[in-house]
């Protein structure tokens, strides 16, 4: 065996030992949290595209979020959200706070349960929202299936609102570092479908995504999402 290839053989060696612990959704949660002492850094990137008589408009919404383990069954995480809408300059669009909850070693339940709450306000601090999800998933060898039923309570200075949402998703491992699979987002008016691609270990990956309307839903022609995670 020559220089060139052990060379080529040492680059490709560490291909074969990594561990595929990254997300396979964009929109859905599945059930894992950071260990302790465990930083990541995520950049989410979401177009959404509607057709109307003036054409096609678009809005951009970016947000990066600083997540931590602070034991091996809690997290939190914050979030700093712009948005651009349709012809008019990019604006700070607020902040998010979230903490994540394991509810019992994985494999204990059929569907393994784990809370997610959220607190969300804008720069003015006169529209908040409080978001409670439950995170229910299972692994069964390379096929992963999640559902995340959601609450969200809305908070404006002169009423309050509930609204009721979901994501789901199946996703199947084609290879140790690259998932391919199905989301599904929507609430009692609404309901959008797509694929979704995975890449990546643990402390290095990213996930692209695409939603459709389904029948009936003419809000939004598609939603695309695109997230990056980086180990720190």
């Amino acid at each position: 065996m020559n220089i060139k290839s052990l060379i080529l053989l040492a680059a490709l060696l560490p291909l074969f030992s990594l561990q595929a612990d990254g997300r396979r959704y964009v929109w859905t949660y599945e059930y894992q949290t950071l260990h302790r002492g465990e930083a990541e850094l995520e950049s989410y990137t979401e177009f959404s595209h509607l057709n109307t008589d003036s054409g096609r408009q678009a809005t951009t919404t970016l947000q990066y979020e600083y997540e931590i383990g602070m034991n091996n069954w809690f997290d939190v995480g914050i979030y700093q959200k712009f948005k651009q809408a349709h012809e008019s300059p990019i604006a700070y669009d607020g902040f998010k706070l979230r903490m994540r909850f394991k509810l019992g070693e994985k494999g204990r339940w059929p569907l393994d349960p784990l809370i997610y709450l959220e607190y969300k306000d804008n720069a003015a601090f006169d529209h908040s929202a409080l978001e409670t999800k439950l995170i229910l998933a299972r692994d069964f060898e390379k096929l992963n299936v999640s559902l995340n039923p959601v609450l969200e309570f809305e908070f404006d200075e002169d009423e309050t609102g509930v609204e009721f949402e979901y994501t789901a998703g199946l996703s199947y491992r084609v290879h140790p570092i690259l998932s391919l699979g199905l989301e599904t987002k929507g609430n009692a008016d609404q309901f959008y479908w797509g694929p979704t691609l995975s890449h990546g270990k643990n402390d290095l990956w990213f996930g692209i995504g695409l939603l459709i309307p389904g029948p009936e839903t003419a809000s939004t022609d598609r939603l695309i999402r695109f997230i990056i995670g980086v180990g720190l």
